[in-house]
């Protein structure tokens, strides 16, 4: 009986124990997002080695397969059994009710099969790749990899996106209407013509998105201010904060595709225990000053110089970013980038040393050339004051919802690259 009762509880705790292995625990966010501490440097992003390839927009047209690649590394020694499905979504990124029989001609289940293991890094890793299928319908996708079958334990999801090119659209970036934000904002103007398209009530039928630089969290969804349904034209004009954006500041960089020499704004690399350590050179805030410079958008290029096997042999390395200030501020800070997806988590947090002045973060990072910002939790020009001049990058998106349908179209899309220096 003795025996029988400690089963009993036990039992439970097992079940708990097993389900948590085997990732059970696990909700699935319709976001760019990484499930396990060993999935590290995740792409999504059009086809091809070169570096405007690896930084491009993940987007993609109907009916054309292999457009896009999605890669990961996962930092055990073993290679596992990975699987990838796709999930529609509607312009706010909830899941549509499409089913997946009308987007994809084959059963939604992927086995990832192309994997190797790097070479010669002292961090051993399994670096996956595996191009994305055609798509018959257009709009939102998530991409979700999960384990040995499991759709429930989530390795990591990926939104791209598919169009299918329906309406004219293009797009202007102005001043600020405000005249105390001339200097610091970028305002987006979009007009589009929705020619042919069955369209009963255009304010309600379409939804415009403007992101800036790829960021989540830099979006706005803009709202019609002139409708000429004889033109059958949209124009998004509205001189508001509704079409606004903080211009920023350029991104700060490093270059550290070497290990054996000190690239640009790298102070030294160093090996310590089995691992890779470089340090970066101490960083300023840049309150009022502009820091004219050229700049990927906040985005990274994976690369090796010591090798020409780039994903698979690049060393990972712990980043020791550093920022000056004469005292704490008031808010968190956080380094944010492309490379961990703008998050503002205890990952990429910084710590104030009060004995040097200084805020530090330590990062483990894939060798490479990378974009990145010191922000606050909130106030995004807390540490680096915004320019109009700053180079950004637009994408406009239209989405369509026809009468009946089950999941919003894109019909259309625009880049603008505001104040290019290339």
């Amino acid at each position: 009986m003795k025996y029988l009762f400690l089963l009993l509880v036990a039992l439970p705790l097992y079940l708990s124990l097993a389900q948590l292995a085997h990732g059970q625990n696990k909700i699935l966010h319709p976001v760019n997002k990484v499930y396990e501490p060993t999935i590290r440097t995740v792409q999504l992003y059009p086809t091809g080695n070169s570096v405007n390839s690896r930084i491009a927009p993940p987007v993609t047209t109907t009916g054309i397969a292999n457009r896009l690649t999605l890669s990961f590394d996962d930092l055990r020694e073993d290679a596992d059994y990975y699987y990838v499905y796709f999930i529609h979504c509607n312009a706010d990124w909830q899941p549509s009710k499409l089913s997946s029989a009308l987007f994809l001609n084959r059963f939604n289940a992927f086995e990832i099969t192309t994997f190797d293991f790097s070479v010669e890094a002292k961090q051993q890793y399994v670096h996956y790749d595996v191009k994305l299928p055609a798509f018959n319908y257009s709009g939102n996708y998530l991409a979700v990899v999960y384990r040995n079958q499991d759709k429930k334990d989530i390795v990591l999801s990926r939104r791209f996106y598919v169009v299918d090119e329906q309406v004219g659209v293009g797009a202007s970036v102005l001043r600020s209407s405000e005249t105390a934000m001339r200097l610091s904002r970028q305002r987006v103007e979009v007009l589009m013509n929705y020619g042919q398209l069955l369209v009963n009530d255009p304010q309600q039928q379409f939804r415009v998105k403007v992101v800036q630089n790829q960021r989540p969290d830099q979006q706005r969804f803009l709202s019609p201010t002139f409708i000429d349904e004889s033109n059958r034209s949209i124009r998004y004009q509205n001189l508001g904060d509704g079409n606004e954006f903080e211009g920023g500041n350029e991104y700060r960089f490093f270059d550290l595709s070497s290990i054996n020499m000190t690239g640009r704004n790298v102070v030294s690399t160093t090996y310590r225990n089995g691992e890779v350590l470089a340090t970066l050179n101490p960083n300023r805030p840049f309150r009022e000053a502009y820091l004219q410079q050229l700049d990927i958008n906040g985005q990274f290029y994976v690369k090796d110089n010591e090798s020409q096997l780039g994903d698979l042999a690049a060393e990972y390395v712990k980043v020791l970013f550093q920022l000056e200030a004469a005292s704490p501020y008031q808010e968190e800070l956080f380094v944010v980038g492309a490379f961990n997806d703008w998050e503002k988590t205890d990952a990429n947090k910084m710590s104030y040393n009060t004995e040097k002045g200084i805020y530090e973060a330590s990062i483990l990072m894939k060798q490479g050339l990378y974009n990145y910002k010191f922000e606050a939790e909130k106030n995004g020009t807390l540490v680096s004051k915004s320019f109009f001049d700053t180079e950004n990058l637009y994408e406009v998106f239209v989405y369509y919802q026809a009468m009946g349908s089950r999941g919003d179209e894109l019909v259309g899309y625009f880049r603008v690259n505001v104040n290019a220096r290339r």
